[in-house]
Protein backbone atom coordinates (compact mmCIF):
# COMPACT_ATOMS: atom_id res chain seq x y z
CA UNK A 1 0.00 0.00 0.00
CA UNK A 2 1.51 3.16 -0.72
CA UNK A 3 2.38 6.07 2.05
CA UNK A 4 -0.45 8.33 2.49
CA UNK A 5 1.23 11.99 2.46
CA UNK A 6 -0.99 14.53 4.13
CA UNK A 7 -2.59 17.76 2.74
CA UNK A 8 -0.19 19.34 4.57
CA UNK A 9 2.93 17.92 3.45
CA UNK A 10 2.05 18.48 0.27
CA UNK A 11 1.04 22.01 -0.16
CA UNK A 12 4.34 22.79 1.61
CA UNK A 13 5.69 20.85 -0.92
CA UNK A 14 3.71 22.53 -3.93
CA UNK A 15 4.50 26.22 -1.71
CA UNK A 16 8.01 25.47 -2.15
CA UNK A 17 8.13 24.77 -5.55
CA UNK A 18 6.06 27.66 -6.52
CA UNK A 19 8.22 30.12 -4.45
CA UNK A 20 11.38 29.16 -6.34
CA UNK A 21 9.83 28.29 -9.98
CA UNK A 22 11.43 30.46 -12.63
CA UNK A 23 9.36 33.58 -13.86
CA UNK A 24 9.55 34.76 -16.91
CA UNK A 25 11.99 37.62 -18.06
CA UNK A 26 10.62 40.66 -17.98
CA UNK A 27 8.91 42.17 -21.33
CA UNK A 28 8.04 45.80 -20.58
CA UNK A 29 5.10 47.25 -23.01
CA UNK A 30 5.62 49.60 -25.83
CA UNK A 31 4.89 53.01 -25.24
CA UNK A 32 3.46 54.46 -28.90
CA UNK A 33 2.71 58.37 -29.96
CA UNK A 34 0.07 59.78 -32.08
CA UNK A 35 1.02 63.33 -33.10
CA UNK A 36 0.87 64.97 -29.82
CA UNK A 37 -0.10 62.06 -27.57
CA UNK A 38 1.97 59.13 -25.61
CA UNK A 39 0.12 55.73 -24.71
CA UNK A 40 1.54 52.51 -23.10
CA UNK A 41 0.28 49.71 -21.04
CA UNK A 42 1.87 47.79 -18.86
CA UNK A 43 1.76 44.06 -18.27
CA UNK A 44 -0.80 43.88 -15.91
CA UNK A 45 -3.29 45.25 -18.70
CA UNK A 46 -3.04 48.97 -16.32
CA UNK A 47 -2.88 51.87 -19.83
CA UNK A 48 -2.19 55.23 -19.84
CA UNK A 49 -2.70 58.32 -22.04
CA UNK A 50 -0.61 61.43 -21.90
CA UNK A 51 -0.65 65.06 -23.39
CA UNK A 52 2.32 66.32 -24.66
CA UNK A 53 3.14 70.02 -26.08
CA UNK A 54 2.49 70.81 -29.25
CA UNK A 55 5.75 71.59 -31.15
CA UNK A 56 3.83 73.36 -34.19
CA UNK A 57 2.27 76.19 -32.46
CA UNK A 58 4.89 77.98 -30.08
CA UNK A 59 5.76 75.44 -27.82
CA UNK A 60 5.61 75.55 -23.90
CA UNK A 61 4.39 79.12 -23.97
CA UNK A 62 0.86 78.49 -23.41
CA UNK A 63 1.60 75.10 -21.93
CA UNK A 64 0.78 74.53 -17.90
CA UNK A 65 1.36 70.81 -17.56
CA UNK A 66 0.07 67.74 -19.17
CA UNK A 67 -3.00 66.19 -18.92
CA UNK A 68 -3.17 62.17 -17.70
CA UNK A 69 -6.28 60.18 -18.37
CA UNK A 70 -5.57 56.19 -17.07
CA UNK A 71 -7.67 53.08 -17.17
CA UNK A 72 -7.03 49.96 -15.30
CA UNK A 73 -7.86 46.34 -16.66
CA UNK A 74 -10.05 44.02 -15.73
CA UNK A 75 -13.59 44.10 -13.77
CA UNK A 76 -12.85 47.07 -11.46
CA UNK A 77 -11.92 49.37 -14.22
CA UNK A 78 -10.63 52.72 -12.69
CA UNK A 79 -11.12 55.43 -15.37
CA UNK A 80 -8.81 58.64 -13.85
CA UNK A 81 -7.94 61.86 -15.16
CA UNK A 82 -5.68 64.06 -13.82
CA UNK A 83 -4.74 67.63 -14.87
CA UNK A 84 -1.13 69.08 -13.55
CA UNK A 85 -1.08 73.01 -13.62
CA UNK A 86 0.85 75.61 -12.47
CA UNK A 87 -0.56 77.41 -9.08
CA UNK A 88 -2.09 80.35 -10.21
CA UNK A 89 -3.86 80.79 -6.84
CA UNK A 90 -7.26 80.10 -7.75
CA UNK A 91 -9.82 77.73 -5.84
CA UNK A 92 -11.43 76.56 -9.27
CA UNK A 93 -11.45 75.30 -12.53
CA UNK A 94 -13.68 75.28 -16.32
CA UNK A 95 -12.46 72.39 -18.76
CA UNK A 96 -13.32 73.82 -22.02
CA UNK A 97 -13.56 71.54 -25.37
CA UNK A 98 -13.38 73.31 -28.43
CA UNK A 99 -15.56 76.59 -26.58
CA UNK A 100 -17.76 74.33 -24.75
CA UNK A 101 -17.14 73.96 -20.67
CA UNK A 102 -17.15 70.15 -20.32
CA UNK A 103 -16.66 70.24 -16.71
CA UNK A 104 -16.02 72.45 -13.83
CA UNK A 105 -14.63 71.88 -10.01
CA UNK A 106 -12.05 72.87 -7.45
CA UNK A 107 -8.61 72.83 -7.45
CA UNK A 108 -6.80 70.69 -4.28
CA UNK A 109 -3.44 70.87 -3.26
CA UNK A 110 -1.50 68.20 -4.41
CA UNK A 111 0.51 66.82 -7.06
CA UNK A 112 -2.34 66.92 -9.49
CA UNK A 113 -4.45 69.93 -8.78
CA UNK A 114 -7.48 68.55 -11.18
CA UNK A 115 -8.56 65.31 -10.54
CA UNK A 116 -11.86 63.49 -12.11
CA UNK A 117 -13.40 60.08 -11.84
CA UNK A 118 -16.38 58.06 -12.00
CA UNK A 119 -18.88 59.05 -15.23
CA UNK A 120 -17.73 62.05 -15.02
CA UNK A 121 -14.37 60.86 -16.23
CA UNK A 122 -16.24 59.03 -19.21
CA UNK A 123 -17.44 62.16 -20.15
CA UNK A 124 -14.86 63.89 -20.55
CA UNK A 125 -12.84 61.33 -21.98
CA UNK A 126 -15.02 61.17 -25.14
CA UNK A 127 -14.85 65.12 -25.08
CA UNK A 128 -11.07 64.72 -25.13
CA UNK A 129 -11.34 62.21 -28.14
CA UNK A 130 -13.72 63.68 -30.42
CA UNK A 131 -12.07 67.38 -30.32
CA UNK A 132 -9.28 69.83 -31.39
CA UNK A 133 -7.78 71.65 -28.21
CA UNK A 134 -8.70 71.64 -24.55
CA UNK A 135 -8.22 74.97 -22.53
CA UNK A 136 -8.54 74.66 -18.35
CA UNK A 137 -9.03 78.17 -17.18
CA UNK A 138 -9.67 79.77 -13.52
CA UNK A 139 -13.08 81.42 -12.64
CA UNK A 140 -11.80 84.66 -13.88
CA UNK A 141 -10.84 83.02 -17.29
CA UNK A 142 -7.29 83.30 -16.66
CA UNK A 143 -5.53 80.31 -18.63
CA UNK A 144 -4.32 77.48 -16.57
CA UNK A 145 -3.24 75.10 -19.76
CA UNK A 146 -3.97 74.44 -23.02
CA UNK A 147 -3.43 71.26 -24.31
CA UNK A 148 -3.87 69.86 -28.12
CA UNK A 149 -5.99 67.03 -28.58
CA UNK A 150 -4.53 66.19 -31.78
CA UNK A 151 -4.09 62.01 -31.51
CA UNK A 152 -5.90 61.87 -28.37
CA UNK A 153 -8.90 59.45 -30.20
CA UNK A 154 -6.33 57.22 -31.72
CA UNK A 155 -4.14 56.81 -28.21
CA UNK A 156 -7.67 56.06 -26.76
CA UNK A 157 -8.35 53.40 -29.30
CA UNK A 158 -5.09 51.81 -28.15
CA UNK A 159 -6.49 51.13 -24.85
CA UNK A 160 -9.50 50.06 -25.88
CA UNK A 161 -7.63 47.31 -28.00
CA UNK A 162 -4.65 46.42 -25.40
CA UNK A 163 -7.49 46.08 -23.04
CA UNK A 164 -9.55 43.90 -25.45
CA UNK A 165 -12.28 46.58 -25.02
CA UNK A 166 -12.40 47.18 -28.90
CA UNK A 167 -16.24 46.49 -30.15
CA UNK A 168 -17.68 46.00 -26.58
CA UNK A 169 -20.03 47.49 -24.19
CA UNK A 170 -16.92 48.99 -21.90
CA UNK A 171 -15.14 50.91 -24.79
CA UNK A 172 -14.13 54.14 -24.70
CA UNK A 173 -13.92 55.03 -28.96
CA UNK A 174 -14.09 51.95 -30.17
CA UNK A 175 -17.93 50.83 -28.86
CA UNK A 176 -19.87 47.99 -29.64
CA UNK A 177 -22.51 45.43 -28.04
CA UNK A 178 -20.03 42.61 -27.37
CA UNK A 179 -19.92 41.46 -23.94
CA UNK A 180 -16.40 42.68 -22.34
CA UNK A 181 -14.58 39.53 -21.11
CA UNK A 182 -11.42 40.62 -19.38
CA UNK A 183 -8.17 38.85 -19.72
CA UNK A 184 -6.78 37.06 -17.24
CA UNK A 185 -3.34 38.80 -15.90
CA UNK A 186 -1.08 37.44 -12.85
CA UNK A 187 1.65 40.35 -11.91
CA UNK A 188 4.98 38.30 -11.33
CA UNK A 189 5.60 37.78 -7.83
CA UNK A 190 9.23 37.21 -6.94
CA UNK A 191 10.91 35.46 -3.99
CA UNK A 192 13.98 37.17 -2.18
CA UNK A 193 16.44 35.18 -0.43
CA UNK A 194 17.69 38.24 1.16
CA UNK A 195 20.88 37.82 4.18
CA UNK A 196 20.53 38.77 7.77
CA UNK A 197 21.38 42.56 8.09
CA UNK A 198 24.96 43.71 8.90
CA UNK A 199 27.21 46.67 8.27
CA UNK A 200 30.41 45.13 7.19
CA UNK A 201 31.64 46.36 3.85
CA UNK A 202 35.42 46.45 1.65
CA UNK A 203 38.03 48.65 3.16
CA UNK A 204 38.98 51.60 0.25
CA UNK A 205 41.70 50.06 -0.16
CA UNK A 206 40.59 47.24 -2.05
CA UNK A 207 37.73 49.40 -3.79
CA UNK A 208 40.53 50.76 -5.49
CA UNK A 209 41.75 47.97 -6.36
CA UNK A 210 38.80 46.84 -8.36
CA UNK A 211 38.40 50.27 -9.79
CA UNK A 212 42.03 49.77 -11.30
CA UNK A 213 40.78 46.48 -12.74
CA UNK A 214 36.90 47.51 -14.29
CA UNK A 215 35.79 48.28 -17.60
CA UNK A 216 34.92 51.89 -16.25
CA UNK A 217 38.59 52.69 -15.37
CA UNK A 218 39.01 54.93 -18.47
CA UNK A 219 35.52 56.53 -17.70
CA UNK A 220 36.22 58.78 -14.91
CA UNK A 221 36.97 61.87 -14.82
CA UNK A 222 36.62 65.14 -12.49
CA UNK A 223 34.81 64.76 -9.37
CA UNK A 224 33.88 61.24 -8.58
CA UNK A 225 31.98 59.24 -5.91
CA UNK A 226 31.82 55.33 -5.28
CA UNK A 227 29.12 53.97 -3.69
CA UNK A 228 29.43 50.65 -0.96
CA UNK A 229 26.77 49.36 1.02
CA UNK A 230 26.20 46.19 3.07
CA UNK A 231 24.01 43.45 1.49
CA UNK A 232 23.78 41.05 4.71
CA UNK A 233 25.34 37.93 6.26
CA UNK A 234 25.25 34.64 6.12
CA UNK A 235 26.74 32.33 8.34
CA UNK A 236 30.47 33.77 8.22
CA UNK A 237 29.75 35.17 4.21
CA UNK A 238 29.22 38.36 4.12
CA UNK A 239 28.05 40.57 0.81
CA UNK A 240 28.32 44.38 -0.52
CA UNK A 241 26.90 46.17 -2.94
CA UNK A 242 29.44 48.38 -5.15
CA UNK A 243 28.08 51.46 -7.37
CA UNK A 244 31.07 52.45 -9.46
CA UNK A 245 31.24 55.59 -11.13
CA UNK A 246 31.76 55.20 -14.53
CA UNK A 247 31.38 58.33 -16.75
CA UNK A 248 29.15 61.33 -16.38
CA UNK A 249 27.66 64.40 -18.50
CA UNK A 250 25.29 67.48 -17.32
CA UNK A 251 22.70 65.64 -15.50
CA UNK A 252 23.35 61.61 -15.76
CA UNK A 253 26.22 59.72 -13.57
CA UNK A 254 26.12 56.46 -14.27
CA UNK A 255 27.78 53.18 -12.38
CA UNK A 256 28.24 49.66 -12.35
CA UNK A 257 27.29 47.37 -9.43
CA UNK A 258 29.42 44.86 -8.01
CA UNK A 259 29.30 42.44 -5.61
CA UNK A 260 31.80 41.94 -3.05
CA UNK A 261 31.68 38.68 -1.06
CA UNK A 262 34.49 37.68 1.98
CA UNK A 263 34.17 34.65 3.94
CA UNK A 264 36.25 34.44 7.42
CA UNK A 265 38.16 37.59 8.76
CA UNK A 266 40.74 39.81 7.22
CA UNK A 267 42.73 38.83 10.64
CA UNK A 268 43.01 34.89 9.07
CA UNK A 269 43.89 36.37 5.82
CA UNK A 270 40.62 36.65 4.20
CA UNK A 271 39.58 38.93 1.39
CA UNK A 272 36.51 40.36 -0.59
CA UNK A 273 36.33 39.22 -4.35
CA UNK A 274 34.02 40.50 -6.33
CA UNK A 275 31.45 40.16 -9.57
CA UNK A 276 29.71 42.50 -11.71
CA UNK A 277 26.03 42.09 -10.27
CA UNK A 278 23.37 40.65 -12.61
CA UNK A 279 20.18 41.91 -13.50
CA UNK A 280 17.15 39.79 -15.41
CA UNK A 281 16.59 42.65 -17.85
CA UNK A 282 19.10 44.93 -18.76
CA UNK A 283 18.85 48.75 -17.96
CA UNK A 284 17.44 50.87 -20.24
CA UNK A 285 20.76 53.25 -21.10
CA UNK A 286 23.08 49.91 -21.02
CA UNK A 287 24.60 48.70 -24.17
CA UNK A 288 23.47 44.72 -25.19
CA UNK A 289 26.88 43.86 -25.09
CA UNK A 290 28.24 45.22 -22.03
CA UNK A 291 28.23 45.37 -18.29
CA UNK A 292 24.75 46.57 -17.32
CA UNK A 293 25.15 50.67 -15.96
CA UNK A 294 22.88 52.80 -14.00
CA UNK A 295 22.12 56.14 -14.24
CA UNK A 296 21.08 58.01 -11.19
CA UNK A 297 21.64 55.27 -9.20
CA UNK A 298 19.75 55.10 -5.91
CA UNK A 299 19.90 52.74 -3.34
CA UNK A 300 17.42 52.07 -0.81
CA UNK A 301 18.64 49.95 1.94
CA UNK A 302 16.12 48.77 3.92
CA UNK A 303 14.01 46.98 1.08
CA UNK A 304 16.89 46.32 -0.76
CA UNK A 305 16.09 48.23 -4.32
CA UNK A 306 17.90 49.49 -7.07
CA UNK A 307 16.79 52.22 -9.23
CA UNK A 308 17.98 53.69 -12.62
CA UNK A 309 16.49 57.28 -13.43
CA UNK A 310 17.91 58.29 -16.68
CA UNK A 311 17.02 61.58 -17.80
CA UNK A 312 17.08 62.67 -21.52
CA UNK A 313 17.41 65.93 -20.89
CA UNK A 314 17.87 68.37 -17.83
CA UNK A 315 14.06 69.09 -16.97
CA UNK A 316 13.51 65.08 -16.77
CA UNK A 317 10.35 65.45 -19.34
CA UNK A 318 11.74 62.56 -21.36
CA UNK A 319 13.76 59.33 -20.28
CA UNK A 320 13.54 55.93 -18.87
CA UNK A 321 13.15 54.04 -15.05
CA UNK A 322 13.69 51.24 -13.52
CA UNK A 323 13.53 49.67 -10.09
CA UNK A 324 15.14 46.05 -9.16
CA UNK A 325 14.68 44.15 -5.80
CA UNK A 326 17.47 42.25 -4.79
CA UNK A 327 16.79 38.16 -4.35
CA UNK A 328 19.68 37.03 -2.94
CA UNK A 329 21.52 36.77 -5.71
CA UNK A 330 20.83 38.92 -8.81
CA UNK A 331 18.93 42.39 -9.21
CA UNK A 332 14.99 41.59 -10.45
CA UNK A 333 12.66 44.20 -12.32
CA UNK A 334 9.83 44.97 -10.32
CA UNK A 335 8.70 48.56 -12.08
CA UNK A 336 9.82 49.98 -15.41
CA UNK A 337 8.49 53.27 -16.80
CA UNK A 338 9.58 55.33 -20.03
CA UNK A 339 8.86 58.56 -22.55
CA UNK A 340 10.27 58.98 -25.32
CA UNK A 341 9.19 61.95 -26.72
CA UNK A 342 10.72 65.39 -24.81
CA UNK A 343 7.81 67.22 -24.87
CA UNK A 344 6.73 67.86 -21.58
CA UNK A 345 5.53 64.80 -19.93
CA UNK A 346 7.30 64.12 -16.15
CA UNK A 347 5.03 61.56 -15.36
CA UNK A 348 6.01 58.82 -17.53
CA UNK A 349 4.27 56.13 -18.71
CA UNK A 350 4.86 52.54 -16.27
CA UNK A 351 5.67 49.56 -18.85
CA UNK A 352 6.32 47.03 -16.43
CA UNK A 353 5.47 45.96 -13.02
CA UNK A 354 6.24 42.91 -10.23
CA UNK A 355 5.57 42.27 -6.84
CA UNK A 356 8.18 40.32 -4.30
CA UNK A 357 8.04 38.87 -1.06
CA UNK A 358 10.26 36.77 1.23
CA UNK A 359 10.71 33.51 0.03
CA UNK A 360 9.26 31.96 3.43
CA UNK A 361 6.61 34.02 3.43
CA UNK A 362 5.77 32.94 0.22
CA UNK A 363 5.47 29.57 1.20
CA UNK A 364 3.67 29.99 4.10
CA UNK A 365 0.99 31.73 2.94
CA UNK A 366 -0.06 28.61 0.79
CA UNK A 367 0.60 26.17 3.21
CA UNK A 368 -2.32 25.38 5.35
CA UNK A 369 -2.89 25.01 9.47
CA UNK A 370 -2.38 22.10 11.31
CA UNK A 371 -6.02 21.78 10.99
CA UNK A 372 -6.06 20.62 7.73
CA UNK A 373 -4.24 17.55 7.95
CA UNK A 374 -5.89 14.73 6.59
Amino acid sequence: MPPIISTMVFMAMTAATTANAPIPLPAPGEVQVFRDWSVGCDNGGNCQAVSLVDDASGGFSDWGGPIYISRTAGRDDILKIRVLVQDAGVSGYQMIVDGRVVDTGPISQGEYPIEITGENAKKVTRAIARGRKLNVTGPDGSSLTQISLAGSMAALRYIDQQQKRAYTRTALIAKGRRTYRPQKTEIPMIATNQWAPAQRIPATSEIVDLVENSVCKDDRFGVVEDQIFPLGQKDDRYRALVLMSCGSGAYNLSSAAYIGEIKGSEKDGASWTFRPATFDFQPSWSDEESQPLLVNAHWEENRQILSSFAKGRGIGDCGSAESFIWDGEQFRLIEASSMHECRGAYEWITTWRANYRKAESLAQQTTPSDDAIE
